[in-house]
C-alpha cells in the first residue's frame, strides 16, 4: 500500500515525522520530490566592493577544521 502526503513547508514535514515516529511503524519510506527543496538562485549585487572585507579575521585566525566544525553543527534529531 502506498500513501502520498504533500506538505507546504518543512515545518509540516517535521510534524509528520514526529507523528510517524510516535506510531512506531516499521515500513516507512520517505521520498521527497526535488522541486520542493530547491532554492531559487538570485544574482548578487556586483556594485559591492569586497576590498574592505579583506583582513577581517586577522585578529582571530582560524583553521579550516575550526570553520567546518562550527558550520556543520546541526540538530537533525527530530
Amino acid at each position: 500500500m502506498t500513501v502520498t502526503i504533500e506538505t507546504s513547508g518543512i515545518q509540516e514535514v517535521e510534524q509528520l515525522l514526529i507523528l510517524l515516529k510516535s506510531l512506531d511503524i516499521k515500513n516507512i519510506k520517505i521520498q521527497s520530490s526535488p522541486s520542493v527543496f530547491q532554492s531559487k538562485i538570485t544574482r548578487g549585487d556586483k556594485k559591492i566592493d569586497p576590498k574592505p572585507l579583506f583582513g577581517i579575521w586577522k585578529d582571530n585566525p582560524r583553521t579550516i577544521e575550526q570553520i567546518r566544525s562550527a558550520a556543520w553543527k546541526r540538530n537533525w534529531n527530530i
